[in-house]
């Protein structure tokens, strides 16, 4: 009952309706680098709750986990198995902060946009649930009893989200799992140094499983080595012939895909999943996506290079394996490059459906009132280079980023798509006007017979 009281009272506090609450989730305990017991407590908007749940809770991320960082992802491991939101049944979850992400939620969109439209792994015969990216829920967060903002819970990538094989009791290994920390190798366009088995890295590749030493004295690199090698330093003839012998090809070529629509620039090797599901039968490699917050030209992309932040950013080769199947046009890659796009264009990555994805997201921060907290506790904090957190205005870019980001790549992909142009005939104080360029315009400085972006559609002034 007090627990209960409790949520009540905290659902008061943030002043809305409980038909339009977000979950609440509470942290108890003192944080940092290294796991330290606490515990979590979630309250759901219909007043149930699941409450003083023990955990061992830390911070977790790369650069997002450095000195100064203020709004912080955790890594939580629970005593025993729980089940959130419909989610999977399992012990580890992430606390997903948006920390660099003005809109907090560009990682939960993108990573729920890959899951709906992707090709599912080449063993998805044997392993129909296998997944190639994390689902998540949003949540709002306390940290002893100290607001924290909008997070996303997310499931973690690894062995039993891909649905990959165990390693028997005997240490023969099955199935493997990579992820990408960096550039360097990453990009196949250099071969990792001979890889040491018994170490958890081979240059910027960490094993996810099996771990060094958690699982298994030793790990296995052979796989993922051996497929680097051969984009590197492989025959054309040979590429050709046998790419399809090392990569799932069908996931890669939704891969390049997806990166440019989004354009995700931190994920073109970096930031990813490399996966075999079991060795001793199928040598292939896959993917999985992962930590996709620099995406749909995020502001903090204009900390790096301005032009990384923009709708007709060049087409991005996510690495060499793609650029040779480009250049070979290995099966006809480059033709089926175009009709994927150009089916996926009439659904999945039309401008409305991307742009609803992300009003959704946004209509539930503003009825909830979570936007204007976030915006109240986080606007202009170093975590996001001093930038203003403001819904409204952010809205109203990523419709816009996406309208011209779609506009660029149906000629790059050669898409025939006549858009309709709609007429302006009053302007509301409201609206923000773009031009074609991306730049906002004054409306008293509108000219005749152009054309214009007004909450992502095209209009003829």
């Amino acid at each position: 009952m007090k627990e209960y009281l409790i949520s009540c009272m905290l659902f008061v506090c943030l002043g809305v309706n409980a038909q339009n609450q977000l979950p609440i989730m509470k942290l108890i305990g003192n944080f940092g680098y290294e796991y330290q017991e606490g515990t979590v407590s979630v309250f759901y908007p219909d007043g149930s709750q699941q409450t003083s749940l023990t955990a061992k809770i830390k911070w977790r991320g790369g650069s997002t986990n450095t000195d100064g960082k203020h709004k912080r992802n955790y890594k939580i491991k629970f005593d025993e198995d729980q089940q959130f939101f419909g989610m999977r049944n399992d012990n580890n979850w992430i606390l997903d902060a948006g920390q660099a992400d003005v809109f907090r939620l560009r990682n939960r969109i993108a990573t729920e946009l890959w899951n709906d439209f992707a090709t599912k792994p080449y063993y998805s015969a044997q392993e129909p649930k296998a997944l190639s990216g994390v689902r998540g829920q949003v949540v709002e967060v306390y940290l002893n009893n100290e607001y924290r903002g909008i997070y996303c819970l997310t499931e973690c990538m690894d062995r039993k989200q891909m649905k990959l094989k165990k390693f028997d009791k005997d240490g023969t290994i099955h199935g493997v799992l990579w992820k990408s920390t960096g550039y360097s190798s990453s990009l196949m366009n250099i071969v990792p140094d001979c890889f040491d088995n018994s170490q958890p890295m081979m240059d910027v590749f960490e094993a996810k499983y099996p771990e060094v030493g958690d699982d298994l004295p030793e790990t296995d690199y052979s796989l993922l080595w051996n497929a680097i090698n051969f984009v590197v330093n492989s025959s054309d003839a040979d590429f050709i012939n046998h790419v399809e012998e090392y990569f799932d090809i069908l996931v890669v070529l939704d891969y390049y895909l997806f990166i440019n629509v989004l354009g995700a620039i931190d994920n073109t090797g970096k930031n990813m999943y490399w996966a075999v599901y079991d060795k001793q039968t199928n040598k292939k490699v896959t993917l999985a996506v992962w930590d996709l917050d620099l995406t749909v030209g995020s502001p903090t992309l204009k900390q790096y290079n301005t032009d990384f932040a923009s709708p007709t950013f060049p087409i991005l080769d996510p690495f060499n394996l793609v650029t040779r199947l480009k250049k070979l046009n290995v099966n006809n890659f480059n033709q089926k490059v175009t009709e994927r796009y150009s089916e996926l264009r009439k659904t999945f990555f039309s401008p409305e459906n991307l742009i609803s994805r992300y009003q959704n997201y946004y209509d539930i921060l503003k009825l909830s009132h979570a936007a204007e907290r976030e915006e109240s506790k986080w606007s202009e904090d170093s975590d996001i280079y001093g930038h203003i957190i403001n819904f409204d205005n952010e809205i109203n870019y990523i419709s816009n980023w996406i309208e011209l980001r779609i506009d660029f790549l149906d000629h790059q992909f050669n898409y025939n798509n006549t858009l309709s142009i709609h007429k302006i005939h009053n302007i509301n104080n409201n609206q923000i006007i773009y031009n074609l360029n991306g730049q906002r315009e004054n409306k008293k400085q509108l000219y005749k017979s152009k054309i214009y972006i007004i909450n992502g559609k095209k209009y003829l002034y």
